[in-house]
């Protein structure tokens, strides 16, 4: 079976986001060299693994009250925060699930705590508002269904 974006789901927190163009992850492992004197060949052995993640969120909402039910603002304001005597509150982790639906039933999703990393919003005539955020995961993957 052929995956397409129309199947793929973001999740923020356990609940839906409302509103997803386009998600995205990356998982890499740091090789550590073991190769001593005297080998021929290089050797390694399993490093630390850094898991990283992107996505595109349009700026929604079902309501005319602004940022009711609005995942984007839900999400962004995990990072931005107003300041307090010139101090800004710490960033929040945030619980994220990404997936994607199959006919089966059954959804292969990777779910991570995760700290946003950067958020970049636009606004252009003629375009929906949206809101690219980058994510870093915080310690290892707390579910993986492949």
């Amino acid at each position: 079976m052929f995956y397409s974006g129309i199947q793929g789901e973001l999740y923020i927190e356990g609940q839906k986001a409302a509103k997803v163009r386009s998600w995205s992850m990356n998982t890499s492992l740091s090789l550590l060299e073991t190769t001593s004197l005297g080998d021929t060949d290089t050797t390694t052995t399993p490093g630390i693994r850094t898991n990283t993640g992107s996505c595109q969120i349009y700026y929604y909402a079902p309501s005319p009250v602004v940022g009711q039910d609005n995942s984007a603002s839900k999400l962004i304001n995990k990072l931005i925060k107003a300041g307090v005597d010139g101090v800004a509150p710490e960033a929040e982790e945030v619980i994220l699930k990404l997936s994607l639906t199959n006919d089966s039933g059954t959804p292969t999703h990777v779910e991570c705590p995760v700290y946003l990393t950067s958020v970049s919003m636009s606004c252009a005539v003629g375009e929906v508002v949206s809101a690219d955020v980058a994510f870093q995961v915080n310690g290892a993957f707390t579910r993986v269904v492949v």
